[in-house]
Order: structure tokens, then C-alpha cells, then sequence
């Protein structure tokens, strides 16, 4: 499915009937997807063209916010007046600068290797923009992650998974990935790919008109020997 194609993922009235403000995700990503039903928040899907590049030199949590505007601005420009278009963008910050996806398996054992027992910032830059106006509304979710110290074996295995290969600091928090977690300070879903109590927030500053439902923490699997391995949305422990 090309960018500015839809995909079916929501109906426009209520439980009761009644007609509802439609909201678009931005977005390519199935963990925002997952994460925004998980939250009983309805929508439709609109993938956004590829991601423009940002001057260089700019601060990551600017690069997460406008690179949010940018697929929302996208989106929004073929959209009814009146749709609420939510674009989201995550970043992770290693300790010697942003970590995009890695693409390769060389390169994702290198970044592995670079967090590996130690601390770095994911930042989610979000964006909602009401479609034919001027209304709009832009925030940064920021959470830190401390990694275990794992071995190599680990990184070997992990990688070989494929799993890696296309994400921002090669892991999944709710995958495999969450295997080599130490903690999380902050919101785990900031981590996932969209902070869901500020995507509601930002709903509500641009206006949206109906109900929202009230945000709660990620609802995460069991522990893993209840669990198959890289079932979505596993468990670190946050603090």
C-alpha cells in the first residue's frame, strides 16, 4: 500500500449512533496503530509519503517534533476538512548521538553494542493538525532506557531474529528486544512509538469536539514463560 492510501480501520459513529470527528493516523508504524486501539481510540490510516531530511545540526527533540508535523502536514492536505491528522515520530539517542535504523545486521550489532549496559533517551515527537485550517498542536514524549549488559551471544542471536534490522537503535521494546532491558524511566509506550496520554492531550488542544477516553499505562504481556518469545508488547521493568 503506497503513501496517501487508506486503509479501513474505523467507524465514524459512536456505540450510540452518533456521528464522530474523524481522526487520521499518519502513519506506517503497526505498534501506533496497536497502541491508539488499545486506548479505544477509533481511526483511519493514511501512510505518509517517506520522511523529508531535516538541516543538519538540529537537536534531536526538534528533528522528532517536525519530523511529526511533516507526515501530519503530508496527510492532512488530502483529507476532509475537519479530520484530525495525528503524526508521530520516534528517535533514540545513543550515547554518541541519534540512532536511526540500522538496515543491516553489521550495523545493528554495532549499535547493540553501543547501548549495551548503559542509558539513553527515546524521544516521540507528536503532531495533530485539523485538516483544511489552522489549528494545530505539537509535544515531545521523552523516556530513558538502561539496557543490561548482555553478551554477545545475545546480540548475535537477537540479530539473526531480523527483528532489529528496522528499528530506530535496533530493538523492539515489545518484541525480542525487551529481553535486553534493563528499566524504563518514563512512559514505556513513549518507547513503543507514541505516547498515547499526550497524543490524547494534543487531541484535545487542537479542538477535537467528541469524548476521549482517559489514558493509562501500556497494558503489557505476562511474563515471558507465559508468553511465546516476540510477542508484542512484552515487558521491561519501569520505574
Amino acid at each position: 500500500m503506497g503513501p496517501g492510501q487508506g486503509v479501513v480501520f474505523e467507524t465514524y459513529a459512536s456505540a450510540h449512533g452518533e456521528l464522530m470527528a474523524r481522526i487520521v493516523l499518519a502513519s506506517s508504524s503497526p505498534r501506533r496503530r496497536e497502541l491508539l486501539t488499545r486506548a479505544g481510540i477509533r481511526f483511519t490510516v493514511v501512510e505518509p509519503p517517506e520522511d523529508g531530511r531535516m538541516p543538519p545540526g538540529m537537536c534531536a527533540d526538534l528533528v522528532a517534533q517536525l519530523t511529526a508535523r511533516q507526515k501530519a502536514v503530508a496527510v492532512a492536505s488530502s483529507q476532509p476538512p475537519g479530520s484530525f491528522v495525528l503524526g508521530a515520530d520516534t528517535i533514540v539517542v545513543g550515547p554518541t548521538g541519534p540512532l536511526g535504523k540500522p538496515g543491516t545486521p553489521e550495523r545493528a550489532r554495532s549499535m547493540l553494542e553501543e547501548l549495551r549496559g548503559r542509558r539513553h533517551t527515546v524521544l516521540t515527537g507528536i503532531c495533530v493538525i485539523v485538516a483544511q485550517s489552522d489549528r494545530e498542536a505539537l509535544g515531545l514524549g521523552r523516556s530513558a532506557v538502561t539496557m543490561h549488559h548482555y553478551t554477545d551471544e545475545a546480540i548475535h542471536t537477537y540479530v539473526n531474529s531480523g527483528e532489529p534490522l528496522d528499528r530506530a537503535g535496533s530493538y523492539a521494546i515489545q518484541g525480542g528486544g525487551g529481553d535486553l532491558i534493563e528499566a524504563v524511566t518514563g512512559r514505556i509506550d513513549t518507547v513503543v512509538g507514541l505516547d498515547v496520554p499526550l497524543a490524547l492531550r494534543l487531541l484535545a488542544q487542537a479542538g477535537y469536539p467528541d469524548p476521549l477516553p482517559a489514558a493509562t499505562d501500556v497494558p503489557l504481556a505476562p511474563p515471558r514463560a507465559a508468553r511465546r518469545p516476540l510477542a508484542p508488547l512484552r515487558a521491561a521493568t519501569r520505574v
